[in-house]
C-alpha cells in the first residue's frame, strides 16, 4: 500500500520533473530567440555596414567623377589659356610686322590698290563728297597722294582716326562706308589666323 508520504514524494518528483521540463523548454525558447536576435542583429549590422560601404563607394565614385570632370575642365581651360597666350603673342608679333610694313615702300602700293578698289566701287556714282578716315601718320604722309587719286572724280575730306593703317571711306549722302583699314582686314582674317596657328601647334605637338 502506497502511503501518503510516498504519494507526496512521487508528486514532488513529477512536479520537479515537470518544472525541469518547463524550464528546459523555456531555456530552449530563450536560446532560439537569442540566436534569432543575434542573427537578426548580425544581418542588421551587415546591412548597415553594406549601406555604409555602398554610400562610401558612391561618394568615392562621385568624387572621382567630379575630380575627373574638374580635371578635364581644368585641362581644357589650361589648353585654351595657352592657345590664347600663343595667339596673343602671335598677333602682337604679327602687328609688329605690319607696323614694319606700314613703314616700308610697299605700303604705298597697298594704299594705291585699295584706292583702285574704292574707285571701282564708286564707278556707278557721279561726283560724291567722301570722308576718308586715316591714321595720324598716314594723314601726314599720304593725304595728298590719296586725294590726288580719289579727287579726280569725287570731293574728299580727311579725318584722323585711330587705325593702324589703310583707310575708311564714308559717303554720308548715301549712308555707305567702305572699310579698307588694316585693322579690319586683320579682324576679318582672325579666325583663319587662329585656325592656321592652332593647326601649326598641333603639328608641333605630334612631332615632339
Amino acid at each position: 500500500m502506497v502511503t501518503i508520504e510516498q504519494k507526496l514524494e512521487l508528486f514532488r518528483k513529477l512536479l520537479n520533473q515537470s518544472m525541469y521540463l518547463k524550464v528546459e523548454e523555456e531555456l530552449s525558447k530563450l536560446e532560439k530567440e537569442f540566436q534569432m536576435k543575434v542573427q537578426q542583429t548580425e544581418e542588421t549590422i551587415d546591412i548597415a555596414a553594406q549601406e555604409i560601404v555602398d554610400r562610401a563607394k558612391k561618394k568615392a565614385e562621385l568624387r572621382h567623377a567630379e575630380n575627373t570632370g574638374k580635371s578635364q575642365i581644368t585641362m581644357k581651360k589650361e589648353i585654351m589659356s595657352i592657345k590664347e597666350k600663343y595667339l596673343e603673342v602671335f598677333m602682337n608679333n604679327f602687328k609688329g610686322r605690319l607696323e614694319e610694313f606700314i613703314e616700308s615702300k610697299e605700303y604705298k602700293t597697298f594704299l594705291y590698290k585699295n584706292i583702285l578698289k574704292l574707285n571701282n566701287e564708286l564707278n556707278d556714282y557721279d561726283k560724291l563728297d567722301l570722308n576718308i578716315y586715316l591714321s595720324t601718320k598716314d594723314f601726314n604722309e599720304y593725304r595728298d597722294f590719296i586725294k590726288t587719286e580719289i579727287a579726280k572724280n569725287h570731293g574728299v575730306s580727311f579725318i584722323t582716326f585711330d587705325i593702324m593703317g589703310g583707310f575708311i571711306a564714308e559717303v554720308p549722302s548715301k549712308g555707305i562706308k567702305y572699310d579698307l583699314s588694316i585693322d579690319t582686314i586683320l579682324e576679318d582674317n582672325k579666325a583663319y589666323i587662329m585656325q592656321t596657328l592652332f593647326e601649326a601647334l598641333k603639328a608641333g605637338e605630334r612631332n615632339d
